[in-house]
């Protein structure tokens, strides 16, 4: 069935309407703040590609399995189904509290290429996050890891979304991770009159019959997830 998929889609019906679809196979980056909606947005991106038949490998570093399930169901991502049958697999590692250095951060990073390497039989891989990852991570070591993530995209034909937060990284870093990558989105929170929304750019599309620099605003209804609002955020 994975041979069979060549888009996959949010399934929020406004997400979808102002982005499209994300053709397969892709690398994304989803870059932003605390609280600006990261993890959301890679869960609709994961409960698309399982609908649309993408088994998908999670992998977590900010929830347990049983925390990511029911939160997902929560928010009417109803992806305990796709768990039960296998076809999601939630994948922990626990990395606060640990006592970071350049070489815990190396050995961490191989341990999460060596999980995709050997677990092909998922069409998706969710990295949610890698900042604690990188915090003190050496820039060869986090060149290498993106070098070979877009490997297995390209030789493998994955799929592949990372969440960072863009802190943990020096500008030319980003820059230089941007520029691998075939997504990208940027998630800001902003003050808007009395209230603060987020707003979700879409720099960066690969294949896009939509126009570039997508700009929306968004809030996390907890019994619906993601809501666009009915007005838009000029761009900076």
């Amino acid at each position: 069935m994975e041979d069979e998929v060549k888009a996959i889609r949010s399934t929020n019906l406004e997400i979808d309407r102002k982005i499209g679809e994300l053709r397969v196979p892709f690398l994304c980056l989803i870059e932003g703040p605390n609280d600006s909606g990261k993890s959301v947005l890679a869960q609709q991106y994961t409960y698309g590609a399982l609908c649309a038949g993408l088994p998908t490998l999670y992998i977590t570093t900010e929830t347990g399995t049983r925390s990511l399930v029911n939160s997902m169901e929560e928010i009417t991502l109803n992806v305990k189904p796709y768990f039960l049958k296998g076809l999601l697999q939630v994948f922990e590692l626990h990395v606060k509290n640990l006592d970071w250095d350049k070489e815990l951060s190396a050995r961490f990073l191989e341990l999460i290429l060596r999980t995709m390497q050997v677990k092909r039989r998922y069409g998706l891989y969710v990295i949610d996050s890698l900042t604690y990852l990188v915090t003190h991570a050496d820039e060869e070591d986090i060149l290498n890891f993106f070098t070979e993530a877009r490997n297995i995209v390209d030789d493998q034909g994955k799929s592949m979304i990372v969440t960072v937060h863009p802190y943990a990284f020096e500008q030319d870093m980003l820059i230089r991770m941007r520029s691998v990558c075939d997504v990208h989105f940027i998630l800001q929170l902003k003050e808007i009159g009395d209230k603060i929304v987020k707003i979700l750019q879409v720099p960066k599309l690969k294949g896009a019959v939509k126009p570039a620099s997508i700009t929306l605003s968004f809030d996390v209804d907890p019994a619906f997830g993601i809501r666009v609002l009915p007005f838009s955020q000029a761009r900076a």
